[in-house]
């Protein structure tokens, strides 16, 4: 430690001044100068990076409070680490190490004061009168010419955050006094920001710095307390000093909030007050926790938190992201977009990280690589956390799933298209699905379905259904509850795009029941063998009704087909694109303005089951009574199409229903359609529904009348 003294004490202190440090506490406000103030020009080329600064560095400028603080704090944390390497011999030695921040409505000025390290008259000139000139930065290489680390705590870099006040002030004025006795009483710099400064003693002035901004008149709000306080809040709530600002009279601490993922030991509680903390809110609870560090890419350190609420899904547009970005506990981001994904917004927590490659104006990062690999480490480690919670705590992950499931499947949705499927896999592990197997609220995971197959079995079976009753109910499912196949159910609108995304897991297809049945593995597990149907259809025989039911939907399907996936159902429909697939397409086209037809025209399949009464039955009238047969063949074929959720508009078939209805009514009042008379008169109705009699020589007629029609 000689070598590093040798250095820091007070005839090396001025090399270690503060760098552009406007800061905070402790100074008297000097009321005089004793001398003449000293006029001095800016360098041509300083001039001209003060009006790049002042006009366009700075998006915001609240941001001019979070620099002005994080100067202050390392002005505090130079003078601790000289204190704790050999320092004694300060200047007002009983002072501590404090900011504080206020603000005159009435004069509208903005005051920030530090306790800190403090500037001589030489260091004010080389410093502020030097843009891009860090002094925070030669104190650190200084520290480390000396085999001392004084980097973990300091927070510039690049020497231009003092010039952030010129864009919220006309005139600023900096009273400063180092901590080096030796070094002289204290002086004042002063400048316009319009190409000169002046450097003048000043009276009674304290240890530290202190920063006058008399502000522009579009920046008056930074004269009042209530949005001082707000900004600094916001950006420096965690600064490593105490922060005050004048509040009622009395100066009120602000951050007393620790910077809770910097703490080795943390508890439950002082956890669900800082997830409070960082909601804004005196209620609500974490249902998990995550406190992760690396050094990889970067020197990372994070915490987490996950909801018990989940929020809604309805009125988000464009939520925010609930992560904050740090660095060195300063505040850069208080949505960190680019580094938490957009499907992700509902996790809040805090991402801190001391090497980050920051831009000039501290508000983003410099590499858009490095920032990329940062999002995945994170995102990885989440994931992974997920999924030991899956493992280990299966009720709460449970619950967790029940509220986030749908954001975990537009993650995956989304992570396929903005970042190459990077998370894919971590992704797909999260997911649950309940199955034909399991009763209802029961769910399993893709890896626990593969467990209960089959080896030889190459597929994953899925079916969409509005819910689990409709989907057990489908003749789609009869062929796998015959064999004992499970099938997962799903019920969200957005499973169909999710397991197209998922396409095959552990070298097993995702296959849709509802598909072609091509791929069903009929041969791995065939039932035994059914009692022949005494009805079932002969080869001549279904070679004929095949080409009359083609004529009669001609323009409606494509094909037909005899299938073995049914038993108990005479039909079903299948398309190159599922039912629900369709019509979720549908959906985006009518909402980005295109049209349907493509949708409305693709071709469908129907697939007959030969040996159902209904099939076997139509094929003996379809020439005895062509009128009957043709009406059962419509309406056969939109029976199938509403049970796979294809026929979008039922109203269509209404008139058909109807005529149906009707010969159900007339064949049960004995009504014969093959001799078009009735095996029995009908029964004259009962007294009560006698409305008048009809007269004897009206009768012949009226019995006509109640012959139906058949065409």
């Amino acid at each position: 430690m000689p070598g590093v003294m040798s250095r820091l004490t007070r005839g090396r202190l001025s090399a270690l001044g503060r760098a552009a440090r406007p800061l905070t506490r402790g100074v008297r406000y000097a009321r005089s100068f004793s001398s003449q103030p000293e006029a001095m020009e800016f360098k041509a080329e300083t001039r001209k990076l003060l009006n790049i600064v002042a006009k366009s560095l700075y998006t915001d400028k609240e941001v001019f409070v979070r620099e002005l603080i994080s100067n202050a704090s390392d002005a505090c944390e130079k003078l601790r680490f000289l204190q704790q390497t050999g320092l004694t011999d300060i200047t007002d030695s009983d002072v501590p190490l404090e900011i504080s921040v206020e603000a005159d409505e009435s004069g509208r000025i903005f005051t920030i004061t530090d306790t800190g390290v403090g500037m001589s008259r030489e260091q004010m000139i080389d410093q502020l009168g030097t843009i891009a000139k860090s002094g925070s930065l030669d104190f650190v290489n200084t520290a480390a010419a000396g085999s001392a680390s004084a980097d973990s705590n300091i927070i510039g870099q690049f020497g231009v955050g003092f010039y952030s006040t010129f864009v919220v002030a006309d005139k600023v004025q900096v009273f400063s006094r180092s901590a080096d006795p030796s070094l002289g009483t204290g002086h004042v710099w002063e400048s316009d920001g319009m190409g000169s400064f002046t450097v003048a003693e000043a009276d009674d002035v304290s240890r530290g710095t202190k920063i006058v901004l008399h502000l522009k008149s579009d920046a008056a709000e930074f004269a009042s307390q209530g949005k001082v306080k707000e900004a600094a809040q916001k950006y420096s709530s965690f600064v490593s000093f105490p922060l005050k600002v004048k509040e009622g009279g009395e100066m009120q601490e602000l951050n007393k909030t620790e910077a809770l993922w910097l703490k080795s030991d943390t508890t439950e509680d002082e956890h669900t007050q800082f997830f409070r903390f960082l909601g804004g809110t005196t209620y609500g609870e974490p249902l998990m926790t995550l406190k992760f560090s690396t050094d990889a890419p970067m020197s990372i350190k994070s915490v987490f938190y996950i909801p018990k609420d989940p929020p809604s899904r309805w009125f988000q547009k464009d939520p925010e992201i609930g992560v904050q970005l740090h660095s060195r506990r300063v505040l850069v981001k208080k949505h960190a977009e680019g580094v938490i994904p957009k499907w992700l917004f509902w996790l809040r927590g805090v991402v801190d990280c001391e090497d980050m490659p920051l831009n000039i104006s501290r508000e983003s990062m410099q590499d858009s690589r490095l920032m990329g690999k940062l999002s995945n480490a994170l995102v990885r480690r989440l994931l992974r956390f997920l999924e030991e919670q899956g493992r280990k705590q299966p009720e709460n992950y449970k619950t967790f799933y029940n509220g986030y499931s749908y954001y975990l499947k537009a993650g995956l949705l989304d992570d396929a298209t903005s970042n190459g499927g990077a998370h894919k896999e971590a992704i797909v592990k999260l997911l649950r699905f309940e199955c034909s197997q399991k009763d209802q609220g029961e769910t399993v995971s893709l890896a626990e379905y593969l467990e209960g197959i089959p080896a030889a079995q190459q597929n994953i079976y899925y079916f969409y259904a509005s819910d689990r009753g409709t989907a057990m109910a489908s003749p789609y499912m009869e062929f796998f509850t015959k064999r004992q196949r499970n099938v997962l159910l799903l019920t969200d609108e957005v499973d169909e795009f999710v397991v197209n995304q998922i396409s095959d897991f552990k070298g097993k297809k995702m296959v849709s029941i509802d598909a072609a049945d091509q791929d069903f593995e009929p041969l791995l597990d065939a039932p035994a063998e059914d009692e022949a149907s005494e009805h079932k259809l002969s080869a001549e025989d279904k070679e004929g009704f095949e080409a009359w039911i083609k004529g009669v939907l001609e323009g409606k399907i494509q094909n037909v087909k005899w299938s073995d996936r049914l038993s108990g159902s005479p039909a079903v429909v299948t398309s190159q694109m599922s039912p629900h697939m369709r019509k979720m397409m549908k959906g985006l086209m009518a909402q980005s303005g295109g049209s349907n037809d493509a949708f409305n025209n693709l071709p469908n399949t129907l697939e007959l089951n030969d040996s159902h009464h209904i099939v076997t039955t139509m094929n003996t009238i379809r020439e005895s009574n062509p009128d009957v047969a043709r009406m059962a063949a419509e309406q056969l074929h939109d029976n199938a199409c509403i049970a796979a959720g294809m026929l979008e508009d039922p109203r269509s078939i209404l008139t058909r229903l109807n005529k149906l209805l009707e010969m159900c009514v007339y064949q049960g009042a004995g009504f014969d359609y093959t001799t078009g008379q009735y095996t029995h008169p009908p029964q004259a109705p009962t007294p009560e529904f006698v409305v008048e009699e009809i007269p004897k020589k009206e009768a012949s007629s009226a019995e006509s009348k109640d012959k139906p029609k058949t065409d």
